[in-house]
């Protein structure tokens, strides 16, 4: 084994050849130079050691490294020019990113939109499901950032993932597989995001939004504030087009968007206390996330506001936190646990060479409590989301 640390010579670069391993070294250190151009250890522009500096360093011919130096150049991954040296151009693309050797490890990719109290439980069940066929689940978090998602997407197809499970980031994996076409091709189980592709797992948002918004039309309400960060999210304008065809059913008058800044309880917190404070306050207040909800509640406590007498609120989610509120979340409850699970168990189908299985939709469950005004029948009630006249 050849370990090479960060040097004077080779600035951030940590190399290790394995001489006794049947893979190559010449591969070994392509895809170790890809990896450190993958985590930006090397960003574009930079400068790669000469062809024999660097085999000097690691003690290898200077033919495998000018063999390496071709070859990253022929994915356009580095640049040579006489005099200049090489130079790195970056990685852009899922062709670029594939190793030529995956070894033995079966991993699945996992790419959220973020670590939130939502997706936890999606998290395990995808972790349960990958256990089950032995495949190991590696993490990336997008933080909400476009940039940051295609960089990671990037990183696990150049750790040598079989296929990928991404939520509510499917439409930046899906435009990068559509623009590098079929050589491109890799498993992808999409989650949360409505989209017509061949293996997708998403919630009923439309039916939960009529479950809310008549359950708030039963308690009198018919306006209500819709506090979202965008509707530029395929599944938050899903949630919207459901209260929007509560309007056209006729069940409540309007749906107005109360913007926020993202989905976290602070954000909430600053968007209704902006609403309640308003000349025009709103009497129903409906979040996209249990967090945003925790948020209103707080500033509806701070300015005096009562829920439910002065404002009935109502979410979407069903975190643990929301019982244990006060007062007690109104919620639609989602199988956010179980789409995890079917989504590693469809992804390891298709590794094993299995066809799609196209869209399937997951139907949640209007809870009732206390938040959105009194009820006889007790203070945890639940129905169908998928059919939300029903008690």
């Amino acid at each position: 084994m050849v370990h090479v640390k960060g040097s004077p010579l080779l600035g951030p670069m940590a190399i290790e050849l394995d001489r006794g391993s049947p893979v190559p070294i010449a591969t070994q250190l392509e895809e170790q130079l890809t990896w450190l151009i993958a985590t930006r250890t090397f960003a574009p522009g930079d400068r790669l050691p000469s062809i024999r500096e660097l085999a000097a360093a690691l003690g290898i011919h200077y033919h495998t490294v000018r063999q390496v130096y071709g070859e990253m150049e022929a994915r356009d991954l580095v640049s040579t020019r006489q005099g200049a040296g090489t130079t790195v151009r970056g990685l852009s693309s899922l062709l670029q990113a594939r190793p030529r050797y995956a070894g033995a490890m079966r991993a699945q990719g996992v790419l959220i939109a973020d670590y939130t109290s939502f997706y936890l439980p999606l998290l395990r069940g995808i972790e349960l499901g990958g256990a089950e066929t032995h495949i190991l689940t590696i993490h990336a978090v997008a933080e909400d950032n476009q940039v940051k998602a295609q960089l990671q997407m990037h990183q696990l197809i150049t750790a040598g993932v079989r296929g990928l499970i991404v939520a509510a980031v499917g439409e930046l994996v899906r435009d990068e597989l559509e623009a590098q076409g079929a050589d491109a091709a890799i498993p992808v189980v999409y989650c949360d995001w409505p989209a017509q592709v061949e293996d997708s797992i998403v919630f009923d948002a439309p039916g939960a939004a009529a479950a809310l918004a008549q359950h708030l039309a039963e308690h009198g309400h018919r306006r209500v504030a819709f506090m979202t960060p965008t509707l530029e999210f395929a599944n938050m304008a899903e949630l919207h087009r459901g209260f929007q065809q509560a309007v056209s059913s006729g069940w409540i008058d309007a749906v107005d968007v109360l913007p926020c800044t993202d989905f976290s309880i602070d954000a909430g917190a600053v968007a209704a206390r902006a609403a309640l404070t308003s000349t025009a306050p709103p009497k129903a207040i409906a979040t996209v996330a249990d967090d945003l909800a925790l948020g209103a509640i707080a500033a509806a406590k701070d300015l005096g506001v009562r829920i439910p007498d002065d404002l009935a609120l109502v979410s979407y989610g069903e975190i643990e936190a929301a019982a244990f509120v006060d007062p007690p979340l109104t919620t639609v409850a989602l199988p956010v646990h179980e789409m995890g699970l079917l989504a590693a168990r469809r992804l390891a189908a298709r590794i094993r060479g299995e066809p799609a299985q196209g869209p399937t939709v997951l139907p949640g469950h209007l809870v009732v409590r206390a938040s959105c005004g009194h009820h006889e029948q007790g203070p945890d009630i639940e129905q169908s989301s998928s059919q939300p006249g029903r008690r």
